[in-house]
């Protein structure tokens, strides 16, 4: 405006669902951080419906005060940083501390159903009770998170085979049935994923932000802590066990976990230690049972897709941690895989692990890009620049002949994109990988902002998917 008055107007994106409750509770959770003092853009108004002369769901609000992160982090001194951190672990005290009485998210009362209204903070707390929630305990919650997909998969699950470039790896139709019985196995685990003890603090409910990247965080220029933290969308309240965990902003860029969970032991010459260190290497530094648990509940909340390997493989986590769970003492797992159940688990895993790498490989060469292929305006054009040039360097690499063009005739794209898989799970490297590609610049193999392009010349044509996606 002319007096340089900012404002940003955001609607949701097309696949976002439920939109009105989205938006709502978005809005909601704003209003309500920003009179706490947490550092969030302030609310001007909000319709969560699309019955307004806009003709569409929107929150207009505040534009974020300070710099995206992602612009200063890699420039930034250990002192900016350790400001950085200072800071946030100041927002998280104060998220902490907040008395919340429910879980689930937060509305403005007139935005739900009294029925599904909770009280916000616990009883005898010195607060107000502005907005609701949902779930009372957390064994509704637990308990919820799959309920709504059994539903939803009795109701509407269908045999799928998986998307491209999935089918190369696990081809054939997959069966709801088989999603739905692994939902029933998580069922059986609810009762011992949170401590029994309702007043223990590893119920407490807590609120944190939902995705946490260094593009959702704005720092002031001037003191480098934070000083907007945007993207609050689907925020929950829950659990402080299920909420606890690295944000993506200062986790660890160690790609691949570790695919069994394995028993950390203690230096061989800690009898030799002096006390302090001895007692550093005693301390535990985290407690495991979070992140497990966390990863099942997220994987039993996901819609049937055609893929039920992410959901087994966290069974498989949690089975092998049972002994370690705080209420199981004396208790068998409800939840048992054969052996050879978990031999070929295992090595799906791998693939798709290695998979990734490929991808991120390319995904690191275009650069500027996010996880989920966005750019910024200001890098577009190199982008476009890039992926041409990795177009070029492909189709120059790819000393096809004959059968190489017979096969993207004849097979399609999964055949090619097979040959990536099997080459990077053979350790070939990627040199060796991209000799089976088709010489003709018609056709090729184009990685690059987290998506694979490949063109078919005869149809004019163009396969696109996301590996970094996968699962």
């Amino acid at each position: 405006m002319d007096d340089g008055f900012e404002a940003i107007a955001k609607i949701p994106y097309f696949s976002t669902g439920p939109k009105y409750y989205a938006t709502a509770s978005e809005a909601a959770t704003l209003t309500y951080l920003h009179s706490k003092g947490i550092p969030v853009p302030r609310v001007y108004g909000y319709s969560s419906t699309e019955n307004n002369p806009v003709g569409v769901e929107y929150i207009l609000m505040e534009n974020a005060k300070g710099i995206p992160l992602d612009t200063v982090w890699f420039t930034m001194s250990k002192r900016d940083r350790h400001t950085l951190a200072s800071s946030f672990v100041d927002i998280e005290k104060r998220l902490f501390e907040i008395p919340f009485g429910s879980i689930g998210s937060i509305y403005f009362k007139g935005d739900v159903p009294s029925h599904l209204q909770a009280a916000l903070y616990r009883p005898n707390t010195d607060h107000d009770t502005a907005s609701e929630t949902f779930w009372k305990t957390p064994t509704e919650y637990l308990q919820s998170i799959a309920g709504k997909e059994i539903e939803w998969t009795q109701l509407f699950g269908k045999p799928l085979e998986l998307d491209f470039p999935h089918i190369t790896v696990f081809p054939g139709e997959k069966l709801p049935d088989d999603y739905l019985a692994l939902l029933r196995k998580y069922f059986t685990l609810v009762p011992y994923l949170l401590p029994k003890d309702g007043g223990s603090h590893l119920n407490s409910p807590t609120l944190r932000h939902p995705d946490l990247n260094p593009y959702n965080i704005f720092v002031s220029p001037e003191t480098g802590a934070i000083s907007c933290i945007i993207d609050w969308q689907h925020t929950i309240i829950e659990p402080r066990l299920l909420a606890a965990g690295y944000p993506r902003a200062f986790e660890s860029p160690d790609p691949e976990p570790p695919l069994k969970l394995e028993q950390p032991s203690l230096p061989s010459d800690i009898e030799t230690l002096y006390d302090e260190a001895k007692l550093e290497a005693e301390t535990p530094t985290t407690d495991a049972s979070s992140s497990i648990t966390t990863h099942l509940v997220d994987r039993a909340g996901r819609q049937w897709t055609g893929n039920f390997l992410t959901l087994k493989g966290a069974l498989i986590r949690m089975a092998e941690y049972w002994p370690h769970l705080p209420n199981t003492a004396d208790v068998s797992c409800p939840v048992q895989f054969s052996e050879a159940e978990l031999a070929e688990i295992y090595e799906q895993e791998e693939n798709l692990f290695t998979v990734n790498t490929v991808v991120n490989y390319w995904h690191e060469r275009v650069g500027g890009l996010t996880e989920e292929g966005w750019i910024s305006n200001e890098g577009y054009d190199a982008a476009v620049r890039k992926i041409a040039e990795l177009n070029e360097e492909l189709i120059a690499t790819a000393d096809g002949d004959e059968e190489d063009l017979r096969l993207m005739e004849n097979r399609g794209c999964s055949e090619i994109v097979r040959r990536v898989i099997d080459a990077v799970c053979c350790g070939i490297g990627l040199p060796v990988l991209l000799r089976g590609l088709p010489n003709k610049k018609q056709h090729g193999l184009l990685v690059a902002g987290g998506l694979i392009a490949i063109t078919d010349p005869t149809s004019g044509t163009t396969n696109m998917c996301d590996p970094l996606r996968l699962f």
